[in-house]
């Protein structure tokens, strides 16, 4: 409990430092407006000094030195407005009006900033007064429109990705409301569903604020346990807190992100939790619906790592796809010959947090191999929900092969390129897999999907427990580092070609 108790100390000063949580996404869009608001000054200057020159009839002779002294001071007079002045307000949510009104204000504060240091620094201006004017005066306009398009660009980028994080709201019918208005302003989340505990059967189905009813009092943890979800919002009645202890336990032991209203802390804190699982627990201070919000969960990579970890895989996936692609040329001729059909094997998964994609491989079975799999059933060899056996009468003799080598893998170069997997995680499920999952189970989907990963490289198909794979896989969750994936992908190569694990 002590441990617990002083992950949340250290988050409550830092929340209050900040003046309130900023998500990840937030700041990610923080530094999307801070770079477009720069170049947008910068294309500002230039239609200022095109236009006063126009007024004027003639081209002023500026030197170098007067231009590099102006657009230098009105940088950092730009930034210092930037971060001290400015209000971090969602982008996405602001109406044109309060765009403007934003914009003007910021360019009015700007050019007195400016001017505050041309007269500290002694410089002189630009040979125009048109020219001081204008460059406020035409940045004013030129932001409301490049601000537009960030919000065009964002919500696109978001739902085409389709890794918005995805929230359910846990409430009753007189709270759920302000809940469900707050959130459906964020662009970086999509309410996916609300459980209205105090509301009668006959609402379950329906919408309520525009969003559909999942459950109510009666089955909301079983919405909950088969629902892809990234966080849950809970807003209950106070002296309901107690009774709620065992499900936000559960919720958490599935790696979900809980947020609940600061009040209920007091009784969140009775929950019991070992060492292990209090080191893995992040808290932050927040504010929701006009309240204050205490987030409990997993703890998360910071956007630097968030980033990194893109970039890495979006370069071993580039390189991987141009070593795969001869590779993959010559093994299709014996595959296709032993056993006619697609090359691809294309197959429904489960990645992040419960959601669908198709992951892909070089066909190594026969086309009847997922029909032939309930008769093979009663001779898994695998403790648990994964099924693994020797000697597989569905491989054929090429399939062998490839599967030893890893060459079968080798197509999900491509499924990390379009952002469904990463090169190093945890190995997603099959449906069937996930029918049967437990909540804790469920832990192990709180990262991406890999290719390879810590159970990979400690013996693969030699673990026959399925409880040591999870083991491994939350292990190589609540220590990730961007060292650890370099090490493992390091030892994945060295595993490949020792032929160690592989069936």
């Amino acid at each position: 409990m002590e441990n617990r108790l002083s992950v949340r100390g250290n988050r409550e000063t830092k929340g209050n430092q900040e003046n309130g949580m900023i998500n990840k996404r937030e700041k990610l869009q923080y530094a999307y407006v801070f770079a477009l608001d720069l170049v947008t000054l910068l294309l500002s200057v230039l239609l200022a000094w095109l236009i006063t020159d126009g007024l004027l009839g003639r081209i002023v002779p500026y030197s170098r030195s007067d231009w590099v002294q102006t657009i230098c001071l009105l940088v950092v007079a730009f930034i210092m407005t930037f971060f001290f002045f400015n209000q971090r307000e969602n982008i996405v949510t602001r109406g044109p009006g309060r765009e403007m009104v934003l914009s003007v204000r910021f360019n009015v504060l700007m050019a007195a900033v400016y001017s505050t240091l041309m007269l500290l620094a002694k410089a002189e201006m630009l040979d125009s007064r048109y020219f001081a004017v204008a460059v406020p005066l035409v940045n004013a306009l030129m932001m409301p429109l490049t601000h537009t398009l960030l919000k065009r660009y964002l919500l696109r980028s978001q739902n085409r990705s389709g890794m918005e994080s995805l929230v359910g709201i846990l409430s009753t019918v007189d709270h759920a409301g302000a809940v469900i208005r707050e959130l459906r302003d964020d662009w970086s989340k999509r309410v996916c569903g609300v459980v209205l505990l105090d509301a009668p059967a006959e609402q379950v189905g329906k919408d309520f604020g525009g969003v559909p009813v999942r459950a109510n009092f009666d089955d909301f943890m079983d919405w909950i346990r088969r629902a892809a979800l990234d966080e849950i919002y809970v807003d209950i009645p106070m002296d309901s807190g107690e009774s709620f202890i065992p499900y936000l336990e559960e919720m958490e032991s599935m790696g979900l992100t809980v947020h609940f209203r600061l009040k209920m802390l007091d009784r969140i804190e009775e929950v019991c939790c070992d060492e292990t699982s209090a080191a893995r627990l992040s808290r932050e201070l927040g504010r929701c619906a006009g309240g204050n919000i205490v987030t409990m969960g997993t703890i998360e990579l910071e956007l630097r790592d968030m980033m990194l970890k893109r970039m890495m895989d979006i370069v071993g996936a580039l390189v991987g796809c141009i070593i795969s692609i001869p590779i993959i040329a010559v093994v299709a001729i014996p595959l296709k010959l032993e056993s006619p059909g697609p090359l691809i094997f294309k197959q429904k998964r489960v990645g992040l947090n419960g959601r669908y994609f198709y992951i892909h491989k070089l066909r190594s079975m026969y086309v009847d191999a997922e029909a032939r799999k309930k008769e093979l059933m009663s001779q898994n060899e695998m403790e648990g929900l994964m099924f693994k056996m020797e000697d597989d009468p569905r491989i054929t003799k090429v399939g062998r092969f490839i599967r030893r080598t890893s060459i079968d893998e080798l197509p999900q170069f491509f499924d990390v390129l379009r952002g469904n997997m990463s090169l190093v995680g945890t190995r997603p499920p099959t449906l069937d897999e996930y029918k049967q999952y437990e909540s804790h189970h469920k832990r192990r989907l709180s990262m991406k999907p890999g290719i390879t990963g810590l159970w990979q490289i400690s013996g693969r198909s030699d673990i026959e427990n399925f409880e040591e794979v999870v083991r491994l896989d939350v292990r190589y969750i609540d220590n990730w580092s961007l060292w650890n994936d370099v090490k493992i992908l390091l030892k994945t190569v060295v595993v490949v070609f020792a032929g160690r694990g592989a069936r």
